[in-house]
């Protein structure tokens, strides 16, 4: 078993894991798990644990055994990361929906691509993770097996999430073959009570690799990966295919990256030279001394002689401490609608998602959740008017949530009730102070009412963006707050995080255009004139996870097919030596 010694420092003899740790739970021998039942319950129920909001239609057994997973990865990407974290431990957790069938994130974008298996959106309304059981997640032994099958459900889990967690929890936005190669490296951990296994190549990754090695061609070399090439179609390859070219040279380089204490230090080097608008492929020669036009050499000499699995026992990781809830037949009904309307979907698929809650919920008046999610509907896609008499009495009832509030507040707020809409979002930010949703919409009530914005309206798009740090809209609204109250330095940083994301083309160009703005001077009323413009409607950010076992399947099939092709090309010119023809065509050389 390895134990190398920049783990052990940053990991088992430093301070650092029990800071990042302070305020959570101590480590238990066992996850502890409450359940509340429900009679007439759903297929949908509920759980939380200290990072994370379920609803899922599979198991209690499933859910316990993904969030211990999922809560230990949290952990260690911490440590990973710690050089560039910026959590405060106390951001809100994620709601996360743990599907039992793919079929389930239909509806959720009109532009879903083919092979979708999860999804992460980011937008004002929520951040939300969706995720598929593909098979059902085997129980960890007490001793992690660096041999053992790799879980494919698993795999695509700890990848969407490992890349999800740079967004929220860093600053980092480029190069994306970190942020992509970090999640693959991930994608392979896995984690018992007391160990971690790390370093393994992901499962499709390493098909990838593999298939390269037989001689069939590839599409994309190291410079491409550094300079961020990954969203063309070359050739004979997919899209798809070529995304997972990339996904795979990044988790080979990512891993390089982070084989040595030498080479984690340069790794710090190289982000922040990047971050410093330092061209990425000068950066890397800068930070590791490869030059570019070398890089394709050394990562192959690394892969066949350096690549090492870890085996690291970590006693101090917390299991996941979880409370399980059934929902009522009346609730589950309104799992997905909610989920889809706090997706910011287009206006078609929003009034329709109206039109569907308003039938359904007709059959449930006094469900409580049922009339939440229709209130939702009817605010952003109907007339909020029609919401106002639910939500004023769910207000004034003793205990009224932070949600009622924050609803109520909207639908003032979209009726040009200012000072109510004020105040009960007011109510509902004293209630959740995570609430970037709730904070978002009064930095708003501020900006309409027609004076420039006050202390309060200022800090509270600080304060959204703050608890929604993946939103690049958040970002936008807090990039220009702290311009418009003279803090220049963190303004250029909200500005960075945008103009560095590359996957938000629109956004990156106008952050782009607001860093020259502001290095000139840009004067209050300019500041002010571009806080009133309102985001497109529909501005949201979704990242895709991909079953890349069926993009290798294709990608396979399609080779094989192109190899046949050449096989009968070559027949037909020289009948008399099919055999000769046959060894050409299959023996794969480059």
């Amino acid at each position: 078993m390895m134990h190398p010694s920049w783990y052990l420092a940053a990991l088992l003899s430093s301070a650092s894991l029990l800071q990042a740790h302070a305020q959570q739970p101590a480590p238990a021998a066992a996850p502890s798990v409450t359940v509340a039942g429900q009679r007439h319950a759903s297929e949908w129920f509920r759980v939380e644990s200290q990072h994370f909001i379920v609803y899922s239609d599979t198991s209690n057994d499933d859910v316990a055994l993904l969030l211990n997973q999922l809560e230990k990865l949290d952990q260690m990407l911490r440590v990973y990361t710690k050089p560039f974290l910026k959590a405060t431990g106390n951001e809100p957790k994620l709601t996360f929906y743990y599907h039992d069938s793919a079929n389930d994130l239909d509806g959720l974008a009109a532009n879903q691509p083919a092979d979708a298996i999860g999804l992460y959106t980011s937008c004002t309304a929520a951040v939300q993770g969706f995720g598929v059981q593909l098979n059902k997640l085997e129980r960890p032994d007490k001793l992690v097996k660096p041999k053992a099958e790799q879980s494919e459900s698993l795999g695509y889990l700890f990848e969407a999430y490992t890349r999800h967690f740079i967004y929220r929890y860093t600053d980092i936005r480029a190069p994306t073959s970190f942020i992509d190669g970090l999640a693959q490296y991930f994608a392979s951990a896995r984690f018992s009570d007391a160990q971690m296994l790390v370093g393994r190549t992901p499962l499709n990754v390493n098909r990838y690799l593999s298939f390269l090695d037989q001689g069939n061609p590839y599409y994309l070399d190291y410079k491409d990966v550094l300079e961020q090439n990954d969203s063309r179609a070359i050739g004979n390859m997919s899209q798809a295919g070529i995304k997972l070219e990339f996904a795979a040279r990044s988790w080979l380089l990512t891993h390089y990256m982070l084989s040595s204490d030498d080479n984690r230090n340069k790794l710090v080097t190289y982000l922040a030279a990047v971050y410093r608008d330092t061209p990425i492929p000068q950066a890397f020669e800068q930070a590791y001394g490869i030059k570019t036009g070398d890089l394709g050499k050394e990562m192959w000499r690394y892969r066949n002689t350096s690549v090492k699995v870890l085996q690291v026992d970590v006693p101090e990781l917390t299991p996941a401490v979880m409370e399980f809830k059934s929902l009522p037949q009346s609730s589950g009904e309104f799992v997905l609608a909610e989920s889809a309307l706090k997706s910011c979907p287009t206006r078609p698929a929003g009034e329709a998602l109206l039109r569907q809650t308003a039938r359904a919920a007709a059959n449930y008046p006094s469900n409580d959740y049922a009339q939440l999610v229709l209130s939702r509907a009817q605010i952003d896609w109907g007339n909020p008017q029609d919401a106002l008499p639910y939500l004023s009495a769910a207000a004034k009832k003793p205990g009224a949530s932070a949600e009622v509030l924050y609803l109520l507040g909207q639908t003032q707020l979209r009726l040009s009730q200012l000072d109510a809409a004020r105040n009960s979002l007011g109510q509902s930010l004293n209630l959740d102070p995570k609430s970037a949703e709730a904070a978002y919409a009064l930095y708003q009530a501020g900006l309409q009412s027609g004076q420039p914005p006050d202390d309060d309206t200022l800090a509270a798009a600080i304060v959204a963006f703050n608890n929604g740090h993946e939103v690049t809209t958040l970002a936008r609204s807090a990039a220009l707050a702290y311009a418009y109250a003279g803090d220049k330095a963190r303004a250029r940083n909200a500005l960075k995080l945008m103009a560095h994301n590359i996957r938000e083309p629109e956004l990156s160009a106008w952050a782009k255009i607001w860093l020259g703005k502001l290095a000139a001077g840009v004067g209050k009323d300019a500041l002010l004139a571009e806080m009133r413009v309102q985001p497109a409607a529909g501005t949201v950010f979704r990242e895709w996870t991909i079953a890349t076992a069926t993009v290798m399947q294709d990608i396979e099939r399609n080779a094989g097919l192109q190899k046949a092709r050449s096989y009968l090309d070559q027949q037909s010119v020289n009948p008399a030596n099919p055999d000769r023809a046959l060894q050409s065509t299959f023996g794969g050389s480059r």
